[in-house]
């Protein structure tokens, strides 16, 4: 047993390591959330607090130390790591206000939207420090080399039978973590009877709180939904029944959406600044947004998120399914499930299933947010791309494809189709960063921050202009043609550049609320209506009641969500007039109705899929 020692000799320092390795990374990627936490009033957790975040990371250190057997080389991997995610971490809280979360690591397929976001001393010199630290490991494994080959054969062989056997713990520990949210987890049980859970409310809240190890594991992809109580194909069954009841019967003088174009636009970062408080501008932004809504309806809707969240509200347009009930570490369903998913109910999928064609429209990577995957699931026919964009004109020096562009894109789609047409495009024009880009910025006064601030304020304002200019030409150019047409316009959420003291003043609702438009060159009922603060769940449902044209039971679902409870968000409710609710304030038959919902989108999203076919695409449209 002579070879005891040398192998206590050597799994002594690598535990010691593990250990300093791992407060390292746990203090690099926590310390800017306590500095953002620390400005906004927001409690923190000492490092310490989460033992078993850190005995979490230690363990995955030590692991790999003893099973790779390259120390000086898994030690640099990992400080390397740990600093990169600290330099991401500060970039992101800086500027979108929230850590890092697992969906992020999507992000590093997209290089070039990467470095867009940031500047390039920010990626090159963690880098290079980690080329250098990783270097210097190099070094230090080559002489760790020399002393190993000095070893005894029954050491070495010992320390090869340990590797091998420590190395499917190692895989367990890790799969464990990845399966963090399922019920039963062991992971997650040893942190219960702590105060650890995600705060759907906001994941500064959450990290600070928690933790970084905690906050990223409660954001780790699981399960959509839980089972609610009493799930099953009778209770569906009923729900179908309840609001297929009184459904008025077809003629063929009723407009159908199946016989219309039918154009979704997401336009991104599209809010309205002017009703803002403490903060004045030098003329209004969007007065052909506020002019075209007297031809049709206009109100706000309520963004997933401030500064993000894109995909979300597209999820929640295109499903008809509310981010405020799938389970709170869901921040994309297009990255957690959608994209995994071989087909997942949506309005493509309705309306292709009738006769009418599907192309989505997104004039930037199609790998941003695994769009491709998921346009296939929900059942569209052609994904167009920023590749798809044959001459592009810049706008000033703004090097995203501008809105006029992509509107010009769709009209072409719309003019080549041979049948009825769901066009869904996502604008990337008003995308972050904001540095000066156009001629004749407005001026902006008032809570507008440091000079830089003020200046990626006028930027965002001069593009929503641009971008009010190009929809007022688009819906001219859709006026004219014969084809009934439909469209549903919205802003996904306001950029992350709002300066602190103005992002205060207008929390919690203000800084969610962005436009909505919803317009059609058919006679529209009770024209320049005012719909007040509605969810982007019941924007297309709300579409067809604006031209008169008869909705699914589904949709009629969700028409009495809005009108009975208003838009239901994560960890927020906001009545029609914009003023928050409490879940608890709800009565009985709001209850009621917000469990049927509940109960149709598990079965949607996760369940057995009894109510796709009667609740919706049976449905003749």
């Amino acid at each position: 047993m002579s070879w005891i020692p040398a192998l206590r000799r050597s799994a002594v320092p690598d535990l010691a390591l593990a250990a300093v390795a791992a407060y390292l990374v746990v203090w690099l990627m926590t310390t800017p959330i306590h500095e953002v936490a620390a400005e906004r009033g927001v409690a923190t957790h000492d490092i310490l607090d989460d033992a078993v975040g850190l005995g979490l990371v230690w363990l995955l250190v030590a692991l790999l130390l003893v099973v790779t057997r390259q120390r000086w080389l898994v030690l640099a991997a990992v400080v390397g790591i740990a600093v990169a995610g600290h330099v991401a971490q500060r970039e992101k809280l800086t500027v979108l206000g929230e850590p890092l979360l697992p969906t992020d690591l999507g992000f590093l397929s997209n290089p070039d939207f990467l470095s867009s976001q940031t500047s390039t001393a920010t990626i090159v010199l963690p880098l290079l420090g980690a080329g250098l630290v990783m270097a210097l490991a190099v070094w230090a494994d080559r002489r760790r080399r020399r002393h190993v080959a000095g070893a005894s054969e029954a050491v070495r062989r010992r320390r090869r039978l340990v590797s091998l056997g420590l190395a499917p713990v190692l895989a367990l520990t890790v799969a464990v973590a990845l399966d963090f949210n399922r019920p039963g987890n062991p992971l997650r049980s040893l942190y219960a009877g702590s105060s650890v859970g995600c705060c759907p409310w906001g994941q500064l809240e959450n990290y600070a709180a928690n933790g970084f190890v905690a906050g990223f594991l409660t954001n780790v992809p699981g399960l959509a939904m839980q089972v609610p109580d009493g799930y099953s194909r009778e209770r569906i069954e009923e729900i179908v029944a309840r609001y297929s009841e009184d459904l008025p019967d077809r003629d063929g003088d009723t407009p159908s959406l199946a016989d219309m174009d039918v154009v979704v636009v997401l336009s991104e970062s599209f809010s309205d600044p002017t009703r803002l408080s403490g903060l004045s501008i030098e003329r209004d932004p969007l007065p052909q947004l506020r002019a075209r809504g007297g031809e049709g309806w206009s109100g706000q809707t309520v963004a997933s998120y401030y500064g993000t969240g894109t995909s979300t509200m597209e999820y929640q347009v295109l499903t008809g399914q509310s981010i405020g009930l799938l389970e709170p570490q869901i921040f994309s369903p297009y990255q957690s499930f959608v994209a995994g998913s071989r087909t997942f109910p949506s309005a493509a999928g309705w309306l292709t299933s009738h006769g009418s064609e599907a192309v989505a429209v997104h004039p930037f990577s199609a790998s941003m947010y695994q769009r491709r995957s998921v346009y296939d699931a929900f059942g569209f026919d052609e994904f167009l791309d920023e590749d798809d964009f044959a001459s592009v004109d810049p706008l000033g020096g703004n090097p995203f494809i501008s809105d006029a562009e992509a509107f010009g894109r769709t009209l072409e789609v719309l003019d080549d189709a041979t049948a009825p047409t769901l066009v869904n495009l996502v604008t990337i024009q008003n995308h972050s960063p904001f540095f000066g880009w156009y001629a004749g910025m407005p001026g902006v006064e008032g809570l507008v921050g440091d000079d830089d601030e003020r200046v990626h304020l006028a930027t965002w304002i001069r593009g929503l202009e641009h971008s009010d200019a190009a929809l007022d030409e688009f819906l001219a150019a859709l006026a004219e043609r014969e084809r009934p047409t439909v469209v549903v316009y919205y802003g996904d959420h306001y950029p992350g550049v709002l300066p602190a003291d103005l992002r205060e003043a207008n929390e919690p609702i203000g800084t969610l609320l962005t436009p909505v438009l919803l317009w059609s060159n058919l006679d529209v009922i009770d024209p320049g209506r005012d719909i007040g603060v509605v969810d982007a769940t019941g924007l297309l449902p709300m579409a067809a009641e604006m031209v008169g044209a008869p909705l699914p039971p589904y949709y009629r679902l969700l028409q009495h969500v809005q009108d009975e409870i208003g838009s239901v968000g994560r960890g927020l409710i906001v009545a029609g007039d914009g003023t928050p609710v409490d879940e608890e304030d709800l009565s009985e038959d709001q209850r009621r109705l917000l469990e049927d919902y509940r109960l149709v989108q598990y079965d949607f999203s996760a369940g057995k899929g009894y109510g796709v076919e009667p609740l919706w695409y049976d449905w003749v449209p």
